[in-house]
């Protein structure tokens, strides 16, 4: 609106004056002067052309000496940083008008599906069905697209939250100053602060960016995404008992992903996963001391379940360490007593963790009453719960526990879900080196297993996994370095099981797959260490393994590929003991970079269409994963209408998408954007996912399919006239692009 358009100019032109005047006092009159010049001058160009004033402006640049052109730079893109954060408390505060008004909200909102569901004809019973269909899946990864160091983050973030003082009416003329003199002053820190990394960083300080966004924002964010939906489906279907399921789910591959990257060491795997288990843990132990201070219910007014009171019988065992002052500390305030052995337990659970950080083979048995899983903690919780409702407190339990039960639900104790990705080829030479070391241990021919062809390949794999690779034995000590570590990693899958959660892990998601036998190798390695086969007579699998499709001539073959797994019984029977889930992960910069965008975007939709189909005809379940980067070019756009542009009946209820680099900022700096951001894809996957529930007549024609296909043809052939068929491309687009620069940048691992 005209109002909202204002007041954003306004806090604009504020940051502006601020920061101005930091630069006056920080870099001087020279840099602040040519700042004003071409500041200015740029924006008269942009309003009318002026070829001298133009090269005028360019002379200006070029006469600059390296500090002053440094410190203008600076400046640029400190306002820049300054003005999206200008427009992204903006659009809160729309938001926020829009919701007080009580109108219809905008279309990516609860509020927006729900009314669309009604007017389709959803009845409650099919909103609750589509609800516990819902798993939405963000991955968190480390992919150096954004710059941004945390101190840079933490800098934005508190500059964030002062500019959200000025939006308080009360505030008197004083107190406003006071905010803005609060504001200039954050606005200085961050100009002392360097945004360029000194040196590169390493994967621990990668995972370490990745846990901000959890810390700072989606612990916050992701209770509030749960109560907002419970709150418009109150509105929408006021009579029904609806109950929402915890649906989402955050992966990552900060630590999995070694892929090219030699850094990724198992060692840092378990890393990953010890440092998040910790963030989980400690966000856990913060929650429960504020819900301590809530239940302070005594025996004489409120009478607990007899659920409650028996588990807090048998807590009742560790009272001397718990309570070593007094061992009858809390004895009337029963909740208030569970809790204290809740946080003893924990607090046993994150110092284990902490003493494997810092020594991964550290004694950890003294810490003999940690909580053994996230279930046995939510189970507690749940009590507890339970409980307050029995004796009418469910008001107080809302307050009180709801929000932690939410994030034990969400996160466990691993925080996210890691993918584990290595590129196809390692996996087959690591297949090779194991069976011809094996042939020699047992006298039998040596077998050559990279000259097999496809099919042997198919029934030696299936055959070997089936006998649960009974014959199969070699001196681990004699395979090269690089496949002992392709082994490794599934050992550390095992171990990671026991120490932080079965679900530590997510997919093992095998890049560059060309062929059935890819996926086959993995499983064989898996069989190897214990992660699939028998116990007595039933089939186990703990392994779930993702294949990624990246170039469009893989894309095309998608179809061949699967059907030849599928086909296959042993790894359709794992499959099953698994959940009967299939992960198809898609990738999207590969494809584009391959064929162009359109090519790409074409070969993926009918990908997709072409899995689902497979996938139904088997009765396998089918999870799709875009690997989407944030620009155009690397399969980027907005959330919502990605999702809603997914080939109809291809959205099974899940999905799972990468979130990289500068996109991760833009949605979880702020946990009021998070919620917002979170809330625009599970929408979009309500949607997408209706066809499930109301079927309805497919758009797709084959006419309009026919069409698409030339129409994709034509852009492939234009895109490769470009890329490989004009003289001096190459030469032109190392010149004209920073590229070459960027790759010098302390940016990625």
């Amino acid at each position: 609106t005209a109002t909202t358009d204002k007041q954003l100019r306004s806090r604009v032109k504020l940051f502006g004056n601020l920061l101005g005047n930091v630069l006056l006092s920080n870099a001087g009159a020279n840099v602040y002067d040519a700042v004003e010049k071409l500041r200015v001058g740029f924006i008269e160009l942009h309003k009318e052309e002026d070829s001298q004033k133009r090269e005028h402006l360019m002379a200006l640049i070029d006469s600059l000496d390296e500090e002053t052109l440094t410190q203008v730079v600076r400046a640029f893109s400190t306002y820049f940083s300054l003005v999206n954060v200008a427009e992204e408390a903006s659009q809160l505060q729309q938001r926020r008008r829009q919701m007080r008004k009580g109108d219809e909200l905008w279309i990516g909102s609860f509020d927006s599906a729900l009314r669309d569901f009604i007017d389709m004809g959803m009845s409650a019973e099919r909103l609750q069905t589509l609800l516990d269909r819902l798993t939405y899946i963000p991955v968190i990864t480390a992919h150096p697209t954004e710059a941004k160091r945390r101190s840079i983050l933490y800098a934005l973030r508190r500059i964030f939250l002062t500019n959200e003082k000025l939006s308080d009416t009360r505030l008197g003329k004083h107190q406003r100053q006071a905010v803005i003199d609060e504001l200039e002053t954050q606005i200085h820190i961050l100009w002392r602060t360097n945004e360029l990394r000194e040196k590169r960083p390493q994967v621990r300080d990668e995972i370490k960016n990745g846990l901000y966004y959890f810390k700072e924002s989606l612990f916050d964010a992701v209770p509030v995404v749960y109560r907002n939906l419970e709150d418009r489906i109150r509105d929408h279907y006021p009579t029904a008992q609806i109950k929402v399921p915890s649906f989402l789910t955050f992966g990552s591959w900060i630590g999995g992903d070694r892929d090219g990257n030699p850094n990724v060491t198992p060692e840092i795997t378990e890393m990953a996963l010890r440092l998040q288990s910790r963030t989980t843990l400690q966000e856990y132990i913060r929650r429960l001391n504020i819900a301590f201070k809530h239940l302070t219910h005594s025996y004489q007014f409120c009478k607990p379940s007899r659920e409650f009171t028996e588990s807090l019988s048998k807590d009742e065992n560790l009272r001397f360490e718990v309570f070593v002052i007094n061992p009858h500390s809390y004895i009337c305030s029963p909740y208030q007593r569970k809790m204290a052995f809740m946080r003893y337990r924990l607090q046993q659970s994150l110092d284990k963790i902490r003493a494997l950080i810092t020594d991964a083979k550290a004694d950890v048995s003294k810490y003999k009453h940690a909580y053994t899983s996230e279930n046995a903690f939510l189970k507690d919780l749940l009590l507890i719960r339970d409980s307050l409702h029995s004796h009418g407190d469910q008001k107080i339990a809302d307050i009180a526990i709801k929000d932690l039960i939410r994030l034990v639900e969400t996160f466990g104790f691993y925080l996210m879900q890691l993918d584990v990705r290595q590129e196809s080829t390692r996996h087959g030479e690591a297949v090779a080196e194991i069976l011809k070391l094996s042939s020699k241990d047992n006298d039998r021919e040596v077998l050559n297993y990279q000259q097999l062809d496809e099919s042997a390949r198919i029934n030696l794999l299936s055959g070997l996994i089936q006998k649960q690779c009974k014959g199969i034995s070699f001196d681990r000590n004699l395979l090269s370095d690089a496949n002992r570590e392709t082994l490794e990693v599934f050992k550390v899958i095992e171990k990671m099981h026991g120490e932080i959660s079965p679900r530590a892990f997510g997919e093992y998601v095998i890049s560059m797959t060309h062929q059935a036998s890819h996926v086959l190798e993995v499983m064989f390695l898996a069989t190897l260490v214990g992660l699939a086969g028998k116990k007595g007579d039933e089939w186990f699998c703990k392994i779930s393994i993702s294949p990624l499709f990246e170039t469009i001539e893989d894309l095309n073959k998608i179809e061949s590929v699967l059907a030849r797994l599928f086909d296959d019984k042993t790894y359709t029977t794992l499959l099953k003991t698994s959940g009967n889930l299939q992960e198809v992960m898609l990738g999207y910069s590969d494809s584009c970079k391959d064929g162009g965008i359109l090519a790409s975007s074409w070969q993926l939709f009918e990908a997709q269409q072409k899995v689902i189909k497979l996938a139904d005809a088997h009765q396998i379940d089918c999870r799709l994963f875009h690997g989407r980067g944030g620009t155009i070019g690397r399969g980027g756009g907005p959330t919502h209408e990605s999702i809603l542009s997914q080939p109809e009946g291809t959205v099974h209820g899940q999905i799972k998408f990468t979130e990289q680099g500068e996109v991760l900022s833009n949605k979880y700096s702020n946990p009021e954007t998070a919620v917002y951001e979170l809330t625009l894809g599970v929408t979009g996957l309500m949607l997408a996912s209706r066809y499930q529930i109301l079927p309805g007549e497919s758009t797709a024609t084959e006419e309009n399919m026919s069409i698409m296909r030339e129409i994709m043809a034509y852009g492939e052939n234009s895109y490769r006239q470009l890329t490989d068929n004009t003289e001096g491309f190459l030469d032109y687009f190392y010149e004209a692009t920073p590229v070459s620069e960027i790759a010098l940048m302390n940016i990625g691992s």
